[in-house]
């Protein structure tokens, strides 16, 4: 109950009594259930789930514009990662809040974006919907990542990694930093970061392959020249 109940103290200098029943309205937003007893209890007497609920509530507590969920779901298993995402979702239903959810997990993203920034090493190599990310990909380390992912719908299919090393960000390359690991590397991707292509209203890749010169480029020591 402090806890939840700091930010709308020292942001909003709302009366005791005022933080309180916010407070109780944020813990049943969030199904945290009986919170009048939870309000008296420790962080040590709630549950992972719960915890993860609570960080949640606190993050709401002052009404944002934005949510940053950063791994939201990391080190929960998938019943209480199922039930997190679902929240996130009734959130934002009822506050209509926007949401940035940061994660490596595509299953989550399949789940629960509108719209995907595909990045690598910093930058962002594709932004799309959800329908052109997963269907239409046009980066390859876009699709590197979902030629990746296990397939348990698929007999005998074999798990495919992307080769290489992410490049060092102290010293990070000239041109597209996931070009030491492309199976399409041009040499202009090692010397000049490439521009941003626009495929429609939604899609837009940041690849020298979108380019129409790269449909003539010939093979020259390893990269196409």
């Amino acid at each position: 109950g402090d806890q939840l109940g700091e930010a709308l103290l020292r942001h909003k200098k709302m009366s005791k009594k005022a933080v309180r029943e916010e407070v109780l309205s944020m813990l049943s937003l969030v199904g945290i259930p009986d919170p009048k007893e939870r309000l008296k209890q420790y962080p040590h007497q709630f549950s992972g789930g719960m915890r993860q609920r609570i960080v949640i509530a606190m993050a709401l507590i002052c009404e944002p514009d934005i949510l940053i969920a950063d791994e939201p779901t990391t080190a929960l298993d998938v019943t209480i990662q199922a039930q997190i995402l679902e929240l996130f979702k009734e959130i934002q239903r009822k506050t209509n809040v926007s949401v940035i959810l940061i994660t490596h997990d595509l299953g989550v993203v399949a789940q629960v974006a509108d719209r995907v920034a595909v990045m690598y090493a910093g930058k962002i190599a594709e932004i799309g919907t959800r329908k052109d990310i997963f269907y239409q990909p046009q980066h390859p380390y876009t699709k590197g990542l979902l030629n990746s992912v296990p397939r348990l719908d698929l007999d005998g299919a074999e798990l495919i990694p992307i080769d290489g090393t992410p490049p060092d960000l102290f010293s990070p390359p000239p041109g597209c930093p996931f070009a030491a690991r492309c199976p399409n590397r041009m040499i202009v991707c090692d010397r000049v970061y490439p521009g941003q292509t626009i495929r429609s209203d939604t899609h837009t890749v940041n690849c020298w392959l979108q380019d129409q010169r790269a449909e003539h480029a010939v093979l020259s020591g390893g990269a196409k020249d």
